[in-house]
């Protein structure tokens, strides 16, 4: 089968003690069935401590929210003593992300790791294929399959070389519309083109859905707030914020907007790419404003921050996918009129 994934994945390295976060903390971490099989059979003291520590396939998290097999030195006991190829599905591909379509798989690494964000930012996404042993994977519709890669590669080619943020308002016309087509069964794609008018955008809206959202880390919502109370007040996008910008749109569109041949929804991913992007943009200008030497890498913890509390939540992304068709201030011409204030 074919693999598709972006070239930058292949630099990607953990950075084990380097990095600010650690990746077993604060999360629930769930264990293949295989894994689970394998480590209910282990026997001696660190089998007792597995069978102590998991419950309902889960690690269960100790109350500081680490990890029960992550030691004081932060390294992982099963890592040392089981091997790397006995870590569960999770802990072995983390911040990789794939998903599959037939003949077909695609990847990527998670802006919700400090490295990969780092890497995401700082490079331009050229998509690569090889070829790779074949792995079960279920089918989809090929004609719907087709015209959404050929729409995502329209919409890509233009975030990536067209004037930004035009070129993010005009995707989502061209999403609306391909959506409408999908929609009555017409599976050809419309023109790249802008056809809204942007209207007064509902800051303010947009930050308290936000606010709503089930937050993983306890810091973060009273973050969203304050920096609710800096939006009058924070200049415009700078013009050097432009290149993340793109990437942040391109990255965002890349993993979920293919995921619509299984269920015929892509506006909403496009929504959520172009929301994510403005959102993004917003809280650099934020930490800008309060600090005039925000770096890039406090652009590249920003990000990594924002990906953790809203794509690493099922049912953060789902509140948001309900939110942008039907609360009015995620309608297409108050998004574009954010960007453009």
């Amino acid at each position: 089968m074919l693999y598709h994934y972006p070239s930058y994945c292949d630099s990607f390295r953990c950075i084990a003690g380097k990095c600010t976060d650690n990746c077993c903390i604060g999360w629930e971490i769930d264990i293949d069935s295989d894994t689970l099989a394998y480590y209910q059979s282990i026997t001696g003291d660190l089998g007792q401590r597995l069978r102590q520590n998991i419950s309902e396939g889960c690690f269960v998290l100790t109350e500081n929210e680490r990890c029960p097999f992550l030691n004081s030195h932060n390294l992982c006991d099963i890592y040392t003593e089981l091997g790397e190829e006995h870590l569960c599905q999770i802990c072995t591909d983390h911040p990789r992300y794939y998903e599959w379509f037939g003949a077909v798989k695609e990847g990527g690494i998670g802006l919700c790791c400090e490295e990969a964000a780092r890497i995401i930012l700082s490079e331009d996404m050229v998509l690569t294929e090889k070829e790779i042993p074949d792995e079960e994977s279920g089918g989809c519709d090929p004609e719907l399959y087709g015209v959404l890669l050929a729409a995502r590669d329209c919409m890509i080619e233009h975030l990536q070389n067209s004037s930004f943020p035009a070129s993010v308002c005009a995707m989502l016309d061209f999403a609306e519309e391909l959506q409408s087509r999908i929609d009555n069964d017409d599976f050809t794609l419309p023109a790249f083109e802008r056809v809204s008018q942007a209207e007064n955008a509902d800051l303010r809206g947009m930050l308290n859905i936000f606010q709503t959202l089930e937050p993983i880390d306890e810091r973060w919502q009273p973050y969203i707030r304050h920096c609710a109370e800096l939006a009058e007040v924070i200049p415009p996008m700078p013009p050097e914020h432009v290149p993340y910008l793109r990437r942040i749109a391109v990255y965002f569109l890349f993993r979920y907007f293919m995921k619509g041949v299984f269920d015929g929804e892509i506006l909403s991913r496009v929504k959520l790419a172009a929301v994510s992007t403005y959102m993004i943009g917003f809280l650099w200008r934020c930490g800008l404003y309060e600090n005039a030497s925000y770096s890039f890498a406090d652009m590249v913890q920003t990000a990594k921050n924002y990906s953790k509390e809203v794509e690493y939540s099922a049912e953060n992304l789902d509140t948001l996918a309900d939110a942008f068709y039907d609360v009015p201030c995620f309608r297409t011409p108050q998004i574009c009129g954010a960007f453009e204030c």
